[in-house]
């Protein structure tokens, strides 16, 4: 007996097979494999009940081998792996949620090992039936996959640098505003942050965020699938950790849910540390905790509060002022956490964060530009800061002095270095 009728005992063994499917992903267990993606082929033969389709000649009756391609593609290009043995188990279970098909054969071959000797391929073949695919998912903690019997709340957190990043979560917002599985969508104003960054990475735009809390009874797991949908329609790539983004959807909190597991941890194990993500969910919500602790006050001490450069309140009815150069606008206010009873001294004025600074040094319309810092010493005359039209850049200034930038005299005669980059358009680039 042949593996699969041997594996398929008693059932149909009717197979679809597709073979040579190419994409670029970032996996491997080499350092120098984590930071540029390589090619990866694959193979795959799936087994399932073919006569009914071939009975009546209608497609939605046997497999979309063209779906099945895309979840190949969306698997390859996404989460990092070490190892091509984890990469194949995961298409494998990925193409298994498809409950008519009984088995898969997943064959990854790696033309670009890293091997130092000539070799015609590398690969890997795995064997998965249906049994393997619930055990799989069985490993699932029961509160990340069962749905609650009441509606309850649940936090996610959007962001984009690449492409139209506020046209695109706008798209977001509406589609979940329309979805008939959620009873209520709350969103956020919308940040312009700096982007966190690996030490020499390259700079990168600015990025916008926002939160969105969810009222619904959905299951986590589903939460997540949502999130990944969302990512794969947008085009999401993953090229390196911490690249720059077209839609990033993150699942932050689901209320009575804590979860360690690798694929979905709840809450978030990052969220706590970072502004991007508090400052505007403590704007949604100035009552809301992560972790025990409230998000206003997290938020505070975040490490990149002074990234958030601005906030614009009613981003989804008003098209955000993108060009504003002052990075503490006028529709910049402090969370409510930040309005206390002690007293500002006269003078001063309160940042998005509620920590008081002087107005002597809120910087002016002429400097305060979003990344301006990312762009000192890059060594190039010009940088992209603003994907969303293309054309605004950072021009070296001719009067630029050998340390970067010059000093000016601020309202409080204290010495200030003004950066030697201005803010232009392509066609006023010189």
């Amino acid at each position: 007996m042949t593996r699969r009728t041997r594996q398929l005992s008693g059932k149909p063994a009717d197979c679809i097979t597709l073979r040579g499917i190419h994409a670029s992903g970032v996996h491997g267990v080499l350092e120098a494999e984590h930071h540029q993606p390589q090619n990866f082929v694959v193979d795959i033969s799936l087994w399932f009940d073919s006569r009914a389709a071939a009975r009546v000649d209608d497609l939605a009756l046997t497999i979309d081998y063209a779906a099945v391609t895309d979840k190949i593609l969306s698997v390859v290009r996404g989460k990092s792996v070490a190892l091509i043995e984890r990469l194949a188990q995961r298409i494998a279970m990925k193409v298994l949620e498809d409950e008519r098909i009984d088995a898969v054969e997943v064959t990854v071959h790696k033309p670009q090992a890293p091997l130092k000797v000539e070799f015609g391929d590398v690969s890997i073949e795995i064997y998965r039936t249906r049994e393997d695919f619930e055990k799989e998912t069985a490993r699932l903690a029961v509160a990340l996959t069962v749905r609650p019997e009441k509606p309850r709340a649940a936090v996610l957190a959007l962001g984009a640098n690449l492409g139209d990043p506020v046209k695109t979560l706008r798209e977001v917002v509406s589609a979940l505003q329309s979805a008939p599985e959620f009873d209520e969508v709350a969103v956020s104003p919308l940040a312009r942050t700096r982007p966190v960054l690996a030490s020499g990475q390259a700079p990168q735009p600015d990025y916008y965020n926002a939160v969105v809390r969810l009222v619904s009874r959905l299951s986590a797991s589903e939460l997540l699938d949502l999130a990944h949908h969302f990512e794969q329609v947008h085009h999401r790539e993953r090229p390196s950790h911490w690249a720059a983004r077209t839609l990033d959807v993150d699942v932050i909190a689901v209320e009575g849910v804590e979860s360690s597991d690798p694929r979905l941890t709840l809450p978030h194990p990052h969220a706590a540390s970072r502004a991007f993500v508090l400052v505007p969910w403590a704007k949604l919500d100035a009552t809301a905790k992560l972790g025990g602790e409230l998000v206003t006050e997290l938020a505070t001490k975040a490490e990149d509060r002074d990234g958030i450069v601005n906030l614009w309140p009613d981003w989804l009815e008003v098209a955000p002022d993108t060009e504003r150069a002052n990075p503490w606008g006028e529709s910049v206010e402090a969370p409510d956490s930040a309005t206390s009873e002690n007293s500002v001294e006269e003078g001063t004025e309160t940042s998005i964060l509620g920590t008081p600074r002087r107005a002597s040094e809120t910087l002016d319309g002429n400097y305060g530009l979003p990344s301006w810092q990312a762009a000192l010493g890059t060594g190039g005359e010009h940088r992209v800061v603003d994907d969303v039209t293309g054309e605004i850049f950072l021009e070296r200034s001719s009067s630029s002095s050998g340390n970067g930038g010059e000093s000016v005299k601020s309202e409080s005669t204290e010495q200030v270095t003004k950066p030697g980059w201005r803010r232009v358009r392509k066609h006023e680039a010189s």
